[in-house]
């Protein structure tokens, strides 16, 4: 085998936050910040309300959160009291580990063909008592949760919880539903769209008793105070931050393109993530991933047993993309 230089970058195609980074006026805010002009708890006040704005929903429909793990904390420790957690595999493995660690029972209920949910109209035998927790668009599969779904979940659940982090790329979003059913939670972040990893902050919309539980498990430090500047100053220039999810998208449908035109890869799964879900028809993943990093190409490859063979792949950009295709191409030679 022919030896491989190693480049001086990497290429990321195996994290999900936006390649672009946060806003420019994020590290202004933050660099200018004098704690003693505002105090924390009007920051998050501000912010609470902006976002409930954003919602169509008064402010005490919204809970602030320190990120999506925070958040998901929070609900879990509540919604174990009343009974299981059900969630609904192959979907991020990640999201099942960090809820068990709350005490929650976690059920797992696989998806059918497609990656659709099995949730019949009447009854779909889910543990009585239950919470759902559905990530839309679901994580690797980039499916979004229909709305047919979710009257059926909240029929046949105690409570509903709809994970959205990935939800601003594709333009789609259960949150209307927030406003028509008591027991369903929509949950959102910007550690993913707007590139705030580092300053994680998290919100959760639902009807104000459920927002009332959701909050009494939340830290009494409460959220952290850069983060809080950094998602107000972020919905400031929120059309330049939407500017950089929509180079993302247009990138995430040249990938899908060039994908498809390999002969080593089935074209990927439809997705409303600015990620893809692939299948190695030539080869497989053991021998193509340790080869694309070798190359210094990162992707992901998810546990689940029945994707074995698969990898999660994200837009970045056209290098990005351009030097994907030309590796997976190279990497094929050596079957």
């Amino acid at each position: 085998m022919p030896s491989v230089s190693r480049p001086k970058t990497r290429i990321r195609l195996d994290v999900l936050s936006n390649p672009y980074g946060p806003t420019e006026q994020v590290f202004d805010a933050i660099a200018s910040d004098d704690p003693g002009a505002v105090a924390d708890s009007e920051l998050a006040d501000r912010l609470r309300e902006q976002l409930s704005l954003l919602a169509g929903v008064p402010a005490s429909w919204v809970v602030l959160a320190n990120g999506i793990d925070d958040l998901h904390s929070m609900i879990a420790r509540w919604r174990s009291e009343q009974g299981p957690l059900v969630v609904f595999p192959p979907s991020d493995p990640d999201l099942e580990t960090w809820i068990e660690q709350y005490g929650a029972q976690v059920e797992r209920v696989p998806r059918l063909a497609g990656f659709r949910l099995p949730i019949e109209p009447n009854d779909s035998g889910l543990p009585k008592g239950a919470t759902a927790i559905v990530m839309s668009p679901n994580d690797p599969s980039g499916t979004i949760i229909t709305v047919q779904d979710v009257v059926r979940l909240v029929r046949q659940c105690s409570a509903v919880v709809i994970d959205e982090r990935h939800a601003a790329y594709s333009s789609r979003s259960i949150l209307p539903l927030a406003r028509e059913f008591e027991t369903l939670i929509v949950v959102q972040t910007m550690e993913t769209f707007a590139g705030l990893s580092s300053l994680p902050l998290a919100w959760a919309v639902a009807p104000p008793k459920m927002a009332a539980e959701i909050a009494r498990r939340g830290r009494p430090s409460g959220v952290g105070r850069l983060s809080l500047l950094a998602a107000l100053v972020t919905l400031e220039d929120y059309t330049g931050i939407m500017r950089t999810v929509q180079w993302v998208m247009n990138e995430k449908s040249r990938l899908f393109r060039q994908l498809r035109k390999l002969n080593m890869i089935s074209p990927p799964y439809p997705s409303w993530g600015n990620f893809l879900l692939c299948r190695f028809e030539r080869g497989s993943s053991a021998f193509f991933v340790p080869r694309l990093a070798e190359r210094g190409i990162d992707v992901y490859r998810p546990p689940h047993p029945n994707l074995r063979n698969h990898v999660r792949i994200s837009a970045v950009s056209a290098d990005a993309t351009n030097a994907l295709k030309q590796a997976l191409i190279d990497i094929a030679l050596e079957l």
